[in-house]
């Protein structure tokens, strides 16, 4: 048997969240979201989660990141002694609650 023709990546079921971007405190649920658009930026002020309003009180950090065609508008925002992590998608207009930070 040759030893050099066996590739352990051949296998189409085997899950390697490395690589699949896979984050396991991830929420990525969908959320209703008050926001103001100015000078081409945008500004949340509070978002509905689980029939909760949360209100904004500070953006901590904001960036984009291009996803094939879409735009995607990160936000790390503080509400109520937490830190969130929201996002918007120009492509589908969808807002999400990524993850809770702290």
């Amino acid at each position: 048997m040759n030893q050099n023709s066996f590739n352990p990546k051949a296998r189409w079921d085997r899950f390697e969240p490395e690589k699949t971007g896979f984050n396991p405190d991830a929420l990525n649920e969908r959320i209703e979201v008050m926001a103001y658009f100015k000078h081409a930026r945008i500004f949340p002020k509070s978002f509905f989660w689980h029939d909760k309003e949360y209100n904004i009180e500070t953006i901590t950090y904001n960036w984009q990141e291009r996803k094939g065609l879409a735009l995607v508008n990160y936000f790390s925002v503080f509400c109520a002694g937490q830190l969130y992590q929201i996002s918007f998608d120009n492509s589908t207009f969808r807002w999400q609650i990524d993850k809770i930070l702290t």
